[in-house]
Parts: C-alpha cells; structure tokens; sequence
C-alpha cells in the first residue's frame, strides 16, 4: 500500500495535480502535492482563507458551498504569483458523501499556449489584411495605367510575384522580416538570368521589417522589372547597376537608411515618358507605405532612384 502510494503521488507532482479532501466544515482532511505557490503546504486541519489569498478564497468557498448544495461539479480557475513566477490553476470540485474532493491542475503552460495561439492569429489576420490591401491597391492601379487585358495581366503578374517572393522570406524568418540584400538578390533572380551580372551591390545589410520589406520589395521589382526592359540589364546594353545602402543621421539620433539605385550605361532616345505607374509604386506608394521619401530621376544615359526609409521601418 505504501509503495502505491508513494507512486501516486510521484504521478501527481509530475503531472502537476494536487489533491484536496475537504469536509462539510470546509477543512480540508487530505492535501496532497499542493502547489508551492499557496501560502501553505500542509493543509490539513485548516480552512481555504489559511491556504489562499483572501480573494481567491473566497472563491473557492463559494465553490465549496455550491457544489455540496447542489451536489454537482463546480469549475474554478485562478492565476497565482507576479511575472516570470505566476502560475495558472483550474480545479474541479466533486461531491462525495460526506465532503468534497478537488482535483488542482497546474494549466499555465496551456493557458500559455493559448494566449500565444489567439496572439499569432490575430497578427496573422491583421498581416492578410495588410497584403490583401497592397494587392488590391496595385491590381487598380495597374489596371488604370495598362492598354489592355494582356498588358495588365503581364504586369499584375509580376507584381504579383514579387510580393509573393518577399512574403516567403519575411515567413521564413517568423515574420521578423529580411535583410536587404537577400530582398534585392531575390528579386533581382526573379526579373531574368542578365540581372544579376550588370548589378553590383553594397552597403549596409540591414533586418527589415515586414512592412519595409513587401514594399521595398515591390519597389526593387519595378526597377528591375523596368531595367530589363528598357534599361542597363537588358542583354543587349553594356550597361550597369549600382545598388547601395547606407545609414544616414544626425549625431545622436537613429540613423535613416538610404537606399540608392543608379543606373549607368543607357541609350534611351526618350527620356520624357508619360508617367506609368511604375513611378507611381517608386515615387509614392512605396515612400508613403514606409513612412520615408523618394527621388527618381531618369535622363538619356542614368536612371537614379534614391529612397529613404526611417529608423522604425528596420534594425541595423
């Protein structure tokens, strides 16, 4: 008998359960495995207000009382401790024949659990309706400065696309962000095999957030997308492209980061185009959506686009 009670109650301290045998008069005649976070440990022969804050005890005698009256379960839960040291416990109450039994069970790590579970939808819906927002802005958008179906759907497309690569590395690092020459060489792979060997890259590489990355993202594309096309990546130039980073600011304030894209090497016979909402991505959305400002400029030989991102949007 000693030895199966030894091994019950091996089972219920590592099970985290106490229990508790309590009679008519609310003492309690069994305590066993009471938590450490009570006010005492040996129960027995005392009354809830000797075990538990006032609070709390009043609780449980409440309990106490209704399930005898009622001879029906009752639930009880309540937290105990401040911080790191806080315990969470739900207990069952049970009627017998002449007192009551409770079952205490240490739930911290599922209410822990849970809270992180209902923490991480709603970040996660609060994010869907982020992107679903960019990519209804950027499917109008396109439609309104496209010729037809097939202009848009090319364009949307890789747009589209360039969300959708940005959008696996910021989950890839469990929506911290990216860093950002991974963002630029990501996207950069994306336009066409040319790309990468007209670019040079330099500068600071630093952790963008979510935000700054789907956007930065986008911007990168456009660029890239354009360049491609038109510009110093097209197979057929010798031109080259300059992408650089650096973090700028005043002496004891948070540096910005300045993001710089130069283009060298063009024979463009137009340089006064109509605007398209490439400029519109470059020139608003993207500085608007970070909170920062941007420049671009386009002659018969440079492309320059220069972005500044605040201190918020990303850790150096």
């Amino acid at each position: 008998m000693q030895m199966r009670l030894a091994a019950l109650s091996t089972g219920l301290r590592e099970g985290g359960i106490c229990i508790l045998r309590q009679g008519a008069d609310h003492r309690f005649g069994l305590a066993e495995n009471v938590p450490q976070q009570w006010l005492r440990q040996d129960l027995v022969g005392l009354v809830e207000s000797d075990a538990l804050p006032a609070e709390i005890a009043a609780d449980f005698v409440t309990a106490h009382n209704l399930t005898r009256s009622q001879n029906l379960r009752q639930n009880l839960s309540f937290g105990m401790g401040t911080g790191l040291r806080r315990r969470e416990f739900a207990i069952v109450m049970l009627p017998d024949v002449d007192g009551i039994t409770s079952v205490v069970t240490d739930v911290t790590e599922a209410v822990a659990r849970d809270l992180a579970m209902t923490t991480l939808l709603r970040e996660v819906s609060h994010r869907s309706k982020n992107l679903l927002a960019i990519v209804q802005s950027v499917a109008m958008q396109t439609a309104h400065h496209t010729r037809d179906v097939q202009e848009f759907l090319d364009r949307f497309r890789g747009r589209l696309h360039a969300l959708s690569s940005t959008q696996d590395l910021v989950t890839e690092s469990d929506w911290r962000g990216t860093y950002l020459q991974s963002l630029v060489m990501s996207q950069l792979s994306r336009v066409g095999p040319s790309a990468l060997g007209h670019t040079r890259v330099t500068g600071e590489n630093p952790l963008l957030g979510p935000n700054a990355s789907l956007h930065i993202g986008l911007a990168i594309h456009e660029l890239a997308a354009n360049s491609i096309l038109h510009g110093a990546m097209a197979e057929h130039t010798a031109g080259h492209v300059w992408i650089d980073a650096q973090l700028v600011g005043a002496p004891g304030l948070k540096a910005d980061l300045v993001i710089e894209w130069q283009e060298t090497g063009l024979d463009l016979e137009d340089s006064t185009r109509e605007p398209r909402f490439g400029s519109l991505i470059l020139e608003r959305i993207v500085p608007l959506s970070v909170g920062g400002t941007a420049s671009f400029r386009i002659d018969t030989t440079t492309v320059n686009y220069r972005l500044t991102v605040p201190a918020d949007q990303f850790e150096a």
